[in-house]
């Protein structure tokens, strides 16, 4: 009798511990996806996607343009960033500029971007997943950026924008679209690339080239931020010089690295445009945060899924083997 009751016991004690071993499994999971039904609901997936899919922001200015171009950065897309600093010669505590101490000249471009890029690499590597380099004259729709960037891992080598074409293979993104570094191709950049003359030269040439140029010579693979339909999300133009469609005779005939949609110019998820004037900013504020059209269709509430290791990888591996197909002579 002892014996059979000394094994009921154990077996209710086996029991007990499997069973509180499945709901610690099962609870796990639940608990996993119903904080994201959760939050998508009751806070808005553009929030949710604020806190998972962290982005800071760099914006080149100048003292000059504190005022004129990069207060309404600030007043307007700026302020949806995880964090917003402007690279300056100058600092400005009410803005959140910083002086980098380079001379402000277009043939410096690319050294206050390299100092801008430590500055970010020395402050806050392990707290943001993404750095986003934008213009003062550039504006930045950040959700769709954060949807866009949702399903890629921030410690892979890559970066993302608007890609044009040069000399060397897999081009370089413009910097006037703003372009968006990893975690991991920030820490490359810094830790490798910019101490090394031979992968990253300091020179006067275009910002963006170099960058690019240092990026591939780091193993950062660029990119393609193009949509399912081969439209453009990155644009390095204003809208109203894209629409209705893509006009020929313009330099992106030249430099494009894809061929653009000419029918179509721009995706319904883009994420940036070029060339924004002051007044240009209250103007996407208003239409795209504001005004309301009855009936239609609200912006997606699902989130592309996650990449594991394996796709991301599989991934990386398609776009660095992606050619430009653009046949235009670079020496015309």
């Amino acid at each position: 009798m002892y014996r059979n009751l000394l094994c009921l016991v154990l077996g209710l004690i086996v029991g007990i511990q499997l069973t509180e071993f499945w709901n610690y499994v099962t609870y796990t999971t639940v608990e996993y996806e119903s904080t994201a039904v959760v939050a998508n609901a009751e806070t808005s997936l553009s929030e949710w996607l604020h806190r998972e899919t962290r982005v800071l922001c760099l914006v080149l200015t100048m003292p000059a343009m504190h005022k004129l171009k990069a207060a309404h950065v600030k007043a307007s897309w700026g302020a949806r960033c995880n964090k917003l600093i402007f690279l300056s010669s100058e600092d400005d505590p009410e803005l959140g500029a910083v002086n980098l101490n380079v001379t402000e000249s277009r043939e410096h471009l690319y050294a206050k971007v390299r100092a801008g890029l430590a500055y970010a690499y020395e402050h806050y590597i392990e707290d943001y997943d993404w750095f986003l380099k934008a213009d003062d004259d550039t504006y930045v729709i950040m959700e769709n950026l954060r949807m866009f960037l949702y399903p890629y891992d921030p410690e892979a080598p890559v970066y993302f924008g608007y890609r044009l074409r040069t000399t060397y293979p897999q081009g370089y993104m413009s910097g006037g679209a703003g372009y968006v570094l990893s975690r991991d191709a920030l820490r490359r950049l810094n830790l490798i690339g910019l101490n090394n003359t031979k992968y990253c030269p300091l020179n006067t040439l275009a910002e963006d080239r170099q960058l690019g140029y240092c990026l591939l010579n780091l193993g950062v693979v660029a990119g393609d931020s193009r949509d399912e339909l081969g439209r453009e999300r990155f644009l390095p133009l204003n809208p109203r010089h894209l629409m209705p469609r893509i006009q020929s005779g313009t330099w992106l005939d030249k430099y494009y690295y894809f061929k653009p949609n000419i029918s179509d110019c721009c995706s319904d998820t883009s994420i940036s445009f070029h060339y924004t004037k002051a007044h240009d900013f209250a103007m996407f504020e208003y239409f795209l945060y504001q005004m309301r059209v009855l009936g239609q269709a609200v912006s997606p509430s699902i989130l592309p899924a996650r990449l594991d290791f394996n796709q991301m990888e599989h991934q990386l591996a398609y776009w660095s083997q992606q050619n430009s197909d653009n046949n235009v002579s670079l020496l015309d």
